[in-house]
């Protein structure tokens, strides 16, 4: 029924290939080579349309171990687009399917989507601090026993740093410990949180005289905030620090760099994604970011006057600074490159 792009990749397969009893294509994997890999020749890419018809594609090397998937009512993401382009699919062909692939989108219910995965990552988890507790269960503990007066302090600090920065203690989880290697008894502990699991922690200087402004302790790959991303949210803004995050309830990539882990998990929120850049040089990669993986970016006016997301929300609040983000995106390279050179 939605077999638009499965019809389109057909013409580009590779002439060289078999049909399985089992639906497989297989062929000369073109994504080895890219990949670290020495190029295949014995046929270890294997292609197969799903679903009876209504549109699923399926890619699998099984020598590089590289996977890519499209599911009618869904994006085209970045790995597709990859896959396309090592078929041989130029530039505005891919365009020119991933705008059908957003119309397919906007004619199936969302019920009638097939479900989708989830993303095979495996991302190594890292433990909080030691002795390292939620201020809900320091609140508790203070209460209960009489604590040196020099942690009361340093705690309060970390309560009023929040508080100052003007982010929901009802909606985050923040923590505090008094373990003093890496200054940590002067910092908010904030947790990166994964399918219910903590992968480990970014932890903020409450002061400007504690350096670094952060100390983390995190595997390479893992985004912030995933899961506060609502179902029914069409979009999903990426912002580099997770106050700047949790300002807006966006993900945050922790980073002016985007890894194709964090893509991946970004894309398979399966939302609008747009990108708001903090407003210096290391700002620029994050829209670089943004071109190579295809996603808008956002040019809001309060840019030239705050320096990022999180103190533009302090000054302005919340509701404007949404709207004035969804009111300055765009969509196109070209103009996101210029819109780059206006506002440098």
């Amino acid at each position: 029924m939605w077999t638009e792009i499965q019809d389109s990749i057909t013409g580009y397969l590779p002439a060289k290939r078999k049909t399985t009893s089992s639906g497989w294509i297989s062929f000369n994997a073109p994504c080895c080579h890219h990949n670290g890999e020495s190029p295949d020749t014995r046929g270890r890419g294997g292609l197969i349309f799903n679903g009876q018809g209504q549109g699923a594609v399926n890619y699998h090397c099984f020598n590089c171990g590289f996977k890519a998937n499209y599911t009618p009512g869904r994006q085209i993401n970045f790995k597709f687009k990859k896959l396309l382009s090592w078929f041989g699919v130029d530039d505005r062909t891919i365009n020119r399917l991933v705008i059908e692939a957003l119309r397919i989108k906007s004619l199936i219910s969302p019920e009638d989507v097939v479900e989708k995965p989830d993303v095979e990552i495996n991302i190594k988890s890292r433990p909080l601090p030691r002795s390292a507790g939620s201020f809900n269960e320091w609140i508790t503990a203070i209460q209960l026993q009489d604590e040196d007066e020099s942690i009361n302090t340093h705690l309060r600090d970390a309560f009023t740093y929040v508080l100052d920065r003007k982010i929901d203690i009802q909606r985050y989880n923040f923590y505090w410990t008094d373990e003093q290697a890496y200054n940590l008894h002067k910092r908010v502990i904030i947790p990166i949180e994964w399918k219910g699991r903590i992968m480990g922690y970014t932890a903020r200087a409450t002061s400007d005289d504690v350096k670094p402004k952060y100390h983390s302790s995190y595997e390479p790959g893992n985004v912030f905030n995933l899961d506060r991303q609502l179902p029914d949210n069409k979009i999903a803004i990426v912002v580099e620090g997770p106050f700047d995050a949790m300002a807006i309830d966006g993900v945050a990539v922790m980073s002016a760099e985007v890894g194709d882990v964090q893509a991946e998990l970004i894309e398979d929120l399966d939302k609008k994604i747009i990108v708001v850049a903090d407003a210096d040089k290391a700002g620029q990669q994050l829209i670089d970011a943004a071109i190579k993986y295809g996603w808008s970016v956002s040019f809001p006016a309060w840019q030239k006057d705050y320096k990022d997301v999180a103190e533009a929300v302090e000054n302005l609040g919340k509701l404007f600074v949404l709207k004035s983000i969804v009111d300055a995106v765009e969509d196109n390279p070209l103009k996101i490159q210029l819109r780059r050179k206006i506002n440098a």
